[in-house]
């Protein structure tokens, strides 16, 4: 149902645009005015998606449903409808070019004081003036429509061409201001940046539903004390990370805005992700380049070499260091523990309210089969063991789940397996937003009694619980797992084709013989420290390699 939304989402304004074309076309007296409302809906569709300026993915749909409005108009005042619809359409048409005149010297920025000199001819200002303007246009069309009369008409012609002279004087300007300097950059928010003499950066780049990743880091990063900004480089990620932190935050898509931004106060830049954007940065030698990463894991990705291109990487444990030097990297690493897992409940499992509680956290399936360590096609059976021994379950699938079609199909025969019993059983299981969004990893920790999880940061953030857990080993390494996977030493063994399920959950909720060793392994991956000690750990570590 997800996939299917997001289908619709997606195809709707151009749907409804060519049912406005086609109804527009038709002879029956009906048909003008089911055509303005289907073109005048995907304006309005169009707008609340995209409210600023630059939608490419519905220019289309925007010029087919001025071209149906101005088709309907067109029987009532032929002229104005004409030059409506022309000027529109062209405008239209020229966004992706006015966008970026529009850009030039204007970064989009929050929790930035920003003076400007330019406050008419930016992106906000410019894509809602050409929305109001096809509303303008739909809306003389409909009085043109209602009272048999051009006179309405005129008035969308001459605001049509309003927008257009604005948007052509404006692009002109921009462009003299492109010849005056090659790389102008925003001077308003450079001057801010200054003015701020932020200490570091964080630059941060990753695909839509990623910015996660950053949003772990910065409340430990706040609480340095000294004043830094964030550098992001997708426009996506603003509002998620706006609402993360008080600090100040920069889009900066070009790598010549990047550069501008480096004012001389800053002395470092730190990274959470292994993003191929990161090299715009690290080329520059006069910083230091620290790197975070998002969680601490046996993937493969826990050991890439392209590491090395960072001046100090900061681990959890022991366990990273000794897995990088196990494949050719000695780096100058920083153990700085995991600050995240400060809040996690350690200790003995406890009664988690009518029936234990199970966390089932699959990962997602990697953009290739190499890193591919995902149980989802296991993951009904695991459930069904849990459900068949009156478990609650929280259901908390990575957030790249649905970006594959086969996991996206399993993990919603999960979630309906875990509707139907909920309203069957009255078991309180979560999943989906229920388990995600507000409600963290660590909350989710604290919930569950115990955890099935994949070879994934998971894995180490649940093992500062001192709680039983699983771990799939879905390459089937069977007795040679432990020597791939560090932290399943700590864990027990879940067959690849969960042949040995039962025997899995005997251990989670009677056995335990690895209670001893699981100590072991949670020192050796997140070291000694917890609590609030391990945030002073980090803070101490960052401002050492920043400051130094």
């Amino acid at each position: 149902m997800n996939l299917l939304r997001k289908l619709l989402s997606r195809t709707a304004t151009t749907g409804l645009a060519a049912l406005a074309l086609a109804a527009a076309l038709l002879p029956w007296d009906w048909t003008p005015w089911a055509a303005w409302a289907l073109a005048a809906g995907t304006l309005v569709l169009a707008w609340r998606e995209h409210p600023e300026l630059g939608p490419d993915r519905d220019r289309f749909a925007r010029g087919v449903a001025l071209a149906a409005i101005g088709a309907v108009a067109a029987q009532h005042g032929a002229l104005p409808a004409a030059i409506a619809a022309g000027a529109l359409i062209a405008v239209v048409g020229f966004e992706p070019l006015l966008a970026v005149a529009v850009a030039t010297g204007h970064m989009t920025s929050a929790n930035l004081e920003v003076q400007r000199d330019r406050t008419w001819f930016t992106p906000r200002a410019v894509g809602e003036t050409i929305s109001a303007s096809g509303f303008i246009f739909a809306l003389g069309a409909g009085g043109s429509l209602a009272t048999g009369t051009g006179g309405p008409l005129w008035i969308a012609a001459v605001a049509a061409l309003a927008t257009v002279g604005a948007a052509g004087a404006g692009a002109a300007g921009a462009l003299l201001q492109r010849r005056r300097s090659a790389h102008a950059g925003d001077q308003a928010v450079i001057s801010a940046l200054e003015a701020l003499e932020p200490q570091f950066i964080v630059h941060f780049s990753g695909p839509p539903g990623s910015a996660y990743q950053l949003e772990m880091w910065l409340p430990y990063l706040d609480r340095l004390g000294d004043p830094y900004a964030v550098v992001t480089r997708e426009k996506t990620h603003l509002d998620a990370v706006r609402a993360a932190t008080g600090a100040p935050v920069v889009v900066a898509p070009s790598m010549s805005e990047l550069e501008r931004l480096l004012v001389p106060s800053v002395k470092a830049a730190f990274y959470v992700n292994g993003s191929a954007l990161n090299t715009h940065l690290v080329r520059f030698g006069h910083l230091k380049h620290l790197q975070l990463f998002h969680g601490e894991s046996d993937k493969a990705s826990s050991f890439n070499k392209v590491t090395a291109i960072y001046d100090t990487v900061f681990v959890a444990g022991q366990a990273a260091v000794d897995r990088y030097r196990a494949h050719g990297l000695d780096l100058d690493f920083r153990k700085v523990g995991r600050p995240q897992l400060a809040a996690v409940a350690t200790g003995p499992r406890t009664a988690s309210g009518p029936r234990p509680v199970l966390l089932y956290a699959p990962t997602w399936t990697g953009l290739t089969s190499e890193f591919d360590y995902s149980s989802l096609a296991i993951g009904k059976r695991i459930v069904e063991e849990a459900l068949r021994r009156d478990l609650a379950v929280i259901m908390r699938a990575h957030p790249y789940t649905r970006f594959n079609l086969a996991a996206a199909r399993r993990l919603d025969e999960i979630e309906r397996l875990l509707a139907e019993d909920a309203e069957r059983s009255g078991r309180a299981h979560l999943w989906g937003s229920q388990a995600a969004g507000s409600v963290g990893l660590v909350d989710c920790i604290n919930a569950a009694d115990i955890a099935v999880c994949d070879v994934s940061g998971v894995a180490t953030d649940w093992i500062a619980s001192d709680r039983p857990f699983a771990v799939t080993d879905m390459a089937g390494l069977g007795e040679r797992f432990t020597e791939e996977a560090w932290i399943a030493k700590g864990a027990y063994r879940l067959d690849r084709d969960a042949a040995n399920v039962a025997a899995v959950f005997d251990e989670l909720l009677v056995t335990d013989s690895k209670a001893a060793q699981r100590k072991e392994t949670r020192e050796y991956f997140l070291g000694e420290t917890a609590g609030d000690a391990a945030v002073e750990v980090f803070t101490t570590a960052a401002k050492e390699a920043y400051r130094a």
